[in-house]
């Protein structure tokens, strides 16, 4: 073995340790790199009007010669949705599963790399070298199909990283998490083990995604209207249980929305979602059927806005308004976040006399994450000296880190890291080094260069406190019209005592400057710093604040 640095493997993780999502880590021997998963983090009320986050890639790209592989666990969004963004900056070889590699490919036609990149199919228990690394995708069931676990050789040992896994002893498709490949690893000697935290505060054991078939036939059987399923438009088991349901009783399909369609296809030419050509039906032909033989699979289980069962709910959808007959079913449990929305969809449903099953109907959806004693059969059956929980926040991962201690491995051998950490492993050892300095990349329609962090805090500014817009014209030095102020959001219509109280305080600025000789800029800044004080005294509100000094 060399000497020196390649010692130790250098871990960093770039997302997926400050909340759920965006999830990316970056491992690293010597001159060798491999990334695992590359996604992204949904926008919250903190981003008004963002898209959504990717990871910050600037390590990547200014080592992206040294890049030997992309490795993509599964084809949730949070693992596989900023892939696009990092094959325009980087080229290397993407291993993944065959649905994930079809989902990937999927959002590469919206946003197509420079140049082709290499996608590798891979088997789980086979092994490939990949530059200084012996990768091997491991099995594990999650909510979408073709989820895996990856053990990683290195010339130290042996990392396992269990992407998003649960344990599931009856699924769907019969293809149990392979708990013998992870116990054969943890007989041979694992060095460290990352693993999934999502439901680290959850007791007990995740139930089975098989219990919602026989809840489904239970409503599909009892319900005389239409029938409006939302789930993701990933989980494949999800959607062949309902084709099925609607197949046993004798009603047609019609799949809403357009990443649906999309995955409805990708998993049907691969051979994962298998119903008769006849039971799907186009969306132009629906209205034509009675409505007690009609179900519609659509997007919108977290109330998105732009989402098809979001519109049904506005009645802004080209095809469908749910009303009094329908029954909605929500076949997901709320993403901690989504709450408003979510809620806010349910109840404009709810008004409007649709019948609506959701979470708070145990039977309508299980997790995809492991539950704690799934967590401490991980931890039993590959034995790490070194464990580092991963896929979380903070409160997920120190429950994982108890949990792990309870199992007997010493506190000093449990790293909880946070993204951006530069970790060294080592056959001794395991320790933070050092830290990157990472910045949040937002993506607002198709560019991530032309949103920051000033144009967020804008945009909160607006939405909280209004803004107030000041315009100011002179000329020769003198005033050419009183200023023109405009407040949106900011103060009710018809208060205009506050508006022309700003409008003299800003005149008497201006010509206390203008007899001082003071220019364009300087009066520009001035009344920035001026009116954000004296206005919050006036009002006790911070609105966003806009200038313009012109000299005709």
């Amino acid at each position: 073995m060399k000497q020196g640095k390649d010692q130790s493997v250098k871990i960093m993780p770039l997302g997926g340790l400050d909340a759920i999502g965006k999830n990316m880590t970056v491992f690293e021997y010597g001159e060798d790199i491999i990334v695992v998963d590359c996604g992204i983090k949904f926008p919250t009320e903190e981003t008004p009007g963002i898209d959504f986050i990717i990871p910050d890639f600037s390590y990547i790209v200014k080592n992206r010669n040294r890049i030997k592989g992309i490795i993509i666990t599964h084809g949730h969004e949070d693992h596989i949705g900023a892939v696009p963004f990092l094959l325009k900056e980087v080229s290397a070889p993407v291993f993944a599963l065959r649905l994930t590699l079809g989902l990937i490919q999927s959002r590469l036609e919206e946003r197509p790399p420079r140049q082709k990149p290499t996608f590798i199919e891979v088997t789980p228990g086979n092994k490939m070298q990949v530059g200084a690394f012996v990768i091997e995708f491991i099995r594990v069931n999650h909510s979408i199909i073709d989820g895996a676990g990856i053990a990683i050789g290195t010339p130290v040992g042996t990392i396992i990283h269990s992407g998003d896994f649960k344990i599931d002893y009856s699924p769907v498709d019969g293809r149990v998490t392979d708990i013998y490949k992870f116990a054969e690893y943890g007989e041979n000697g694992v060095l460290l083990l990352m693993s999934d935290s999502t439901n680290a505060l959850r007791k007990g054991y995740t139930r089975s995604e098989s219990i919602l078939s026989e809840r489904l036939f239970d409503i599909f059987s009892s319900v005389r209207g239409r029938i409006i399923v939302a789930t993701f438009a990933s989980n494949i088991h999800r959607i062949q249980q309902v084709l099925d349901a609607a197949q046993k009783y004798n009603k047609r399909v019609v799949i809403s929305g357009i990443t649906m369609l999309k995955n409805v296809e990708i998993a049907r030419s691969l051979g994962y979602l298998e119903y008769h050509d006849d039971l799907v039906v186009d969306v132009s032909e629906a209205n034509s059927l009675p409505a007690k033989k009609l179900v519609i699979i659509c997007t919108g289980s977290q109330g998105e806005p732009m989402s098809a069962l979001s519109r049904m709910a506005s009645n802004t959808h080209r095809h469908f308004v749910a009303g009094s007959g329908d029954t909605v079913i929500i076949t997901a449990s709320v993403i901690p976040g989504n709450e408003r929305m979510v809620y806010t969809v349910i109840n404009s449903l709810m008004r409007m006399g649709t019948e609506v099953y959701y979470e708070q109907d145990e039977d309508l959806h299980v997790s995809g994450h492991a539950s704690q004693e799934e967590l401490k059969l991980m931890i039993s059956l590959t034995k790490p000296k070194f464990f580092m929980p991963i896929h979380g926040e903070y409160r997920h991962l120190r429950a994982h880190a108890r949990i792990a201690e309870s199992l007997g491995i010493k506190p000093a051998r449990i790293l909880i890291a946070a993204n951006g950490d530069i970790l060294e492993l080592s056959k001794k050892g395991f320790e933070k080094t050092g830290e990157l300095n990472l910045d949040q990349i937002y993506v607002d329609g198709q560019d991530i260069e032309d949103v920051g962090n000033g144009v967020i805090r804008d945009r909160k500014s607006m939405s909280a406190e209004g803004i107030v817009m000041v315009t100011v014209v002179t000329a020769e030095g003198m005033l050419v019209r009183p200023p023109e102020i405009v407040a949106k959001g900011f103060v009710a219509g018809k208060n205009v005592k506050v508006i022309d109280s700003i409008r003299t305080d800003v005149q008497a600025q201006v010509h206390r400057m203008l007899a001082d000789g003071a220019q364009e800029k300087e009066i520009t800044i001035f009344l920035r710093k001026h009116l954000k004080n004296s206005i919050f005294r006036l009002t006790r509100r911070n609105p966003l604040i806009e200038v313009q000094v012109m000299d005709v």
